[in-house]
């Protein structure tokens, strides 16, 4: 079964806006009251490397504890949905290795030649520019003296370059579908298969 890297990439984003979320959560854990003579205070519990700790919130209210408790809730079903995604995930053929420091290292230079790249492939694609017109074309500006169609094409090669350079890219495999892939990416607008 192919890859399909439409699905893997809109996972892989639903994961991150669902992470965003839970960092945004001010308290992570279950709400909990305590009383100290006749004044009640609420605290969060949660496990932390397999030790049970509580943090201060504020002083007990029942607007305050219906917070915390609604908090508690919205946080058991993002962990819920990010446990789904990542077997979808597991499911689809994605997984997430870690890079070596000279892949690292080489995804970093290829950001800093992208340009240079992407001009001399537009060259060899036979799209008249200079190298100050691609610039401005990839920075997204104005650009004038050049045809829709060169400027769509070295937009294409842009858009290329960033889906090769993704991390998660780079760890997956390459694969006949992969380079299908990338050449719809080069080829959009222009050719439909």
């Amino acid at each position: 079964m192919p890859v399909q890297y439409s699905e893997i990439q809109e996972l892989l984003r639903s994961r991150a806006d669902l992470h965003a979320r839970l960092n945004l959560m001010p308290y992570d854990g279950t709400p909990e009251i305590k009383e100290r003579g006749d004044k009640k205070y609420l605290y969060v519990r949660k496990r932390v490397a397999g030790k049970q700790t509580s943090t201060y919130v504020g002083a007990y209210t029942e607007e305050l504890y219906n917070l915390l408790l609604r908090n508690a809730r919205e946080i058991r079903e993002i962990r819920k949905s990010l446990r789904s995604i990542e077997k979808q995930l597991a499911e689809a053929g994605y997984s997430e290795d870690e890079l070596s420091i000279n892949v690292v290292n080489n995804i970093a230079f290829a950001h800093a030649n992208m340009k240079m790249n992407i001009y001399d492939q537009a060259v060899l694609e036979g799209v008249a520019t200079s190298f100050p017109q691609t610039e401005e074309i990839i920075e997204n500006e104005k650009v004038s003296g050049m045809t829709a169609t060169d400027v769509q094409k070295i937009l294409n090669l842009k858009h290329a370059w960033e889906f090769i350079l993704d991390r998660d890219i780079v760890a997956s495999r390459s694969d006949y579908y992969m380079l299908s892939h990338i050449a719809r990416i080069v080829n959009e607008g222009f050719f439909a298969e």
